[in-house]
């Protein structure tokens, strides 16, 4: 019944139109403006009505069946208008709300006696501070708190009352909940084991700020770990066998740098940088050793260094450094992200121009961020590493944000949105499925993989990315090469011993709950991945009609096998955590460590767009635009990593792949370490292998928990298959730069 009810739930959103339905006399209410996560929340109390909150009211495009047509017809490589993008002016005089209903709405809101009432570009929304007494007096809503997946969020149940005279003209308005806090950067540390505890933080009277950088906490990187995984890989022998990965296994990726992820992918192969070709990077808060940071790590590197004013801008809110780090959106966090998207991009096209822009918080001012980048014109290419965790928006927010995005192909821009770190989010949601804005039609999601450089040829072998990991017990690091263990740790259930692997994380995809199949994965996307919903029961639904597929396209995200990035922290003021970084003042230090997640791998192919479109511009040819139907028109022929394509397919491991990491056990002791395995595609769940066994964790169940390269399997022949051409976790799969800069 639960699946059968969530079927009728998702037929019922997409029917759902977000139009403006009479209410009392001389009001409409605005439908779609009701989060979907509130009905699976429990109602705890009223919000404070002295609540400051941020909110934008987002109006209709006019024409905004007319816009998709063009957008479509400007996308497509088949169309004869193909690359005959708008210019800014155009789109505003086509389809730009009239200024009469936006200086309607700007007056409601100040006549409500809202703050810093703003209009967007183009009239596309008017934003304001408020108070939740306000929201509640203006729009004749709720404002109530429920508990949902451990926090406390303020939401709405009633759909928001405006006048009557701005029916149809009204889209949205954001800010009426706090979905925003469902929203998180999508980077991954390379490490899975028990963090040791900081030491406190000081303030640092030489930094000009008063939020100084956090100290370092994770920085537990194994003393041993490997540049390439080729013929002489650093390799330890273990005293036991660990399960399908035997006992002799390769110590993780030491964290690749920018010459490294060149040669994998072909970009050291191009004349192209990205030279000439406008990146943008959207982030909420701004770090403010963003830029200093950043060319330490390209100095070490041998990477030109970013100049303010020449290749690298910023635009962020004024007192941006002082946010609080007790924010809930947590500030520390979005710095590190800020610093792995720099450093990948230009590690990836030296040549491109960066536009940083930074957000006043996680939510409506994130939004209103990206959609004055959009909606403005103000990059070639845009790339953004965060998502909600799943679908659980409002449709107006839906709506909107599509909106925004048609806007930005419209004008020709490439939109990629990382597709998240949490596999296909069953166990988190109870469903299996993808993460917006990665799954709206119009962005590029960005999947992760697993990748082997085997030598600094950029010979590889690459995977989707799944995580696994499991300690070992009783473990003594006694060098490189020498590891003595008692085994991986285990338990039991049902009367059988399972090895007590725990996923640490994954490239997220999957079927979309929203949005119907775009034309350009009709042909390509296998038609059991467009209409299967699987539940964390292991059960699965066939709905009536095919839906969008996440992820596009793939590069690397897995911390294992990951990038290295540098950043200033806090001197922590003890050996462990300290270790390997440089002071740089009293109380400052760089540090450099291994990250991932899909938060590395969407800057990264950022930066391959960037050198795609020099190589047009330079050739008198349009640039990429929306890179869909382009990108499905190149797909890959299935036959994995081959590099005879722009962008290989990538399949399923032929055998288990497992990674040792050495962690520090104190927060004194160098020399004490426990150990870790970090699994690469594939984990052994069960050691017994009876049928009874594999159906508590086999097909389907362990499927529906992850995706498809995350099976457990102690044979190659108990893979699943690879679906031709396509798969939810790494998409199309990875491009290859000399072949795809002369795609048409």
């Amino acid at each position: 019944m639960f699946i059968k009810r969530k079927v009728q739930w998702i037929a019922a959103a997409l029917a759902a139109t977000i139009a403006s339905t009479a209410g009392a006399a001389g009001t409409t209410t605005v439908t779609g403006n009701v989060a979907a996560w509130v009905k699976g929340a429990a109602k705890i109390g009223t919000a404070t009505s002295n609540t400051s909150v941020t909110i934008a009211v987002d109006l209709t495009l006019r024409n905004v069946a007319g816009l998709k047509t063009l957008v479509a017809q400007v996308s497509s490589p088949k169309s004869s208008t193909y690359g005959r993008y708008l210019t800014n002016e155009e789109f505003a005089s086509l389809y730009a709300p009239a200024s009469a209903d936006v200086s309607a709405v700007k007056s409601m809101l100040e006549q409500a006696g809202m703050a810093n009432v703003t209009v967007g570009p183009h009239g596309a929304y008017v934003s304001a501070t408020a108070t939740v007494g306000q929201l509640t007096k203006a729009f004749d809503i709720d404002q109530n708190l429920y508990a949902f997946h451990g926090m406390t969020l303020r939401a709405n149940t009633k759909a928001p009352s405006i006048p009557a005279s701005l029916g149809g003209k009204v889209l949205f308005i954001e800010g009426l909940d706090d979905s925003y806090r469902l929203r998180k950067p999508l980077h991954q540390s390379a490490y899975a084991g028990k963090l040791v505890a900081p030491s406190a933080g000081h303030a640092d009277s030489e930094s000009g700020s008063s939020v100084t950088p956090p100290p370092v906490s994770d920085n537990n990187a194994s003393p041993y770990c490997n540049k390439y995984f080729g013929s002489g890989a650093l390799v330890a022998d273990l005293s036991t066998g660990a399960d399908v990965y035997g006992a002799a296994l390769p110590w993780l990726n030491c964290g690749y740098v920018p010459s490294q992820i060149q040669a994998a992918y072909g970009l050291n192969q191009v004349k192209y940088n990205g030279a000439g070709v406008t990146v943008a990077i959207v982030d909420a808060y701004a770090s403010p050793t963003l830029l200093a940071d950043s060319n330490q790590y390209f100095a070490h590197y041998g990477v030109s260094k970013l100049v303010t004013g020449v290749n690298f801008n910023e635009i962020i809110p004024e007192g941006i450094y002082n946010v609080s780090p007790s924010e809930e959106c947590e500030p520390y966090d979005w710095w590190g992200e800020q610093s792995l998207d720099v450093q990948a991009l230009h590690g990836a096209a030296p040549g491109a121009n960066i536009l940083f822009i930074g957000s006043r918080d996680c939510g409506t001012s994130l939004d209103i961020a990206l959609q004055n980048v959009l909606y403005n014109h103000l990059a070639d290419v845009v790339t953004n590493s965060w998502s909600d965790g799943g679908e659980s928006l409002s449709p107006g927010q839906q709506a909107a944000d599509d909106q925004a995005l048609l806007a930005g192909a419209a004008q020709g821009m490439t939109v990629l949105f990382s597709s998240g770190d949490d596999g296909d989010l069953a166990a988190l949601n109870g469903i299996a499925s993808g993460t917006w804005p990665a799954t709206s039609p119009y962005v590029t999601g960005v999947g992760g993989t697993t990748l082997e450089i085997l030598d600094s040829s950029g010979a590889k072998a690459e995977y989707g990315w799944g995580g696994y990991y499991d300690y070992f017990n009783d473990v003594t690091v006694n060098s490189a090469h020498s590891v003595t263990d008692s085994g991986v740790e285990t338990t039991s259930a049902f009367g059988y011993t399972f090895d007590a692997y725990t996923f640490f994380a994954g490239s997220g995809g999957g079927i979309s709950l929203l949005e119907s199949q775009p034309s350009y994965q009709a042909a390509v996307v296998p038609a059991y991945l467009a209409v299967t919903l699987n539940l964390a029961s292991g059960y699965s639904e066939t709905l009536p009609e095919p839906m969008r597929v996440s992820p596009d396209v793939a590069m690397d995200a897995d911390p294992y096998t990951g990038y290295l990035i540098g950043e200033s922290y806090t001197i922590a003021g003890n050996a462990v955590l300290d270790a390997g970084c440089t002071p740089t003042s009293k109380t400052v230090e760089y540090c450099e460590q291994s990250y991932g997640g899909t938060s590395l791998a969407s800057p990264l192919f950022a930066g391959v767009v960037a050198v795609m479109n020099q190589k047009r511009l330079a050739a008198g040819e349009p640039v990429v635009g929306f890179a869909n139907p382009l990108l499905y028109g190149a797909g890959s022929k299935g036959n994995g990593v081959a590099l005879n394509n722009p962008i290989n397919q990538i399949v399923a491991p032929t055998e288990g792949l497992g990674f040792l990491q050495a962690f520090h056990t104190s927060t004194t002791n160098l020399k004490e370490f426990g150990a870790i395995i970090m699994t690469a595609n594939s984990a052994p769940f069960l050691i017994v292998t009876s049928p009874y066994a594999l159906e508590v964790c086999g097909l389907p169940l362990c499927l529906g928990l992850d995706d498809v390269f995350n099976f457990t399997s102690l044979s190659p022949a108990a893979l699943p298959p690879t679906p031709a051409g396509y798969n939810d976790v790494t998409g199309l799969g990875v491009p290859w730069v000399p072949k795809l800069v002369d795609t048409e």
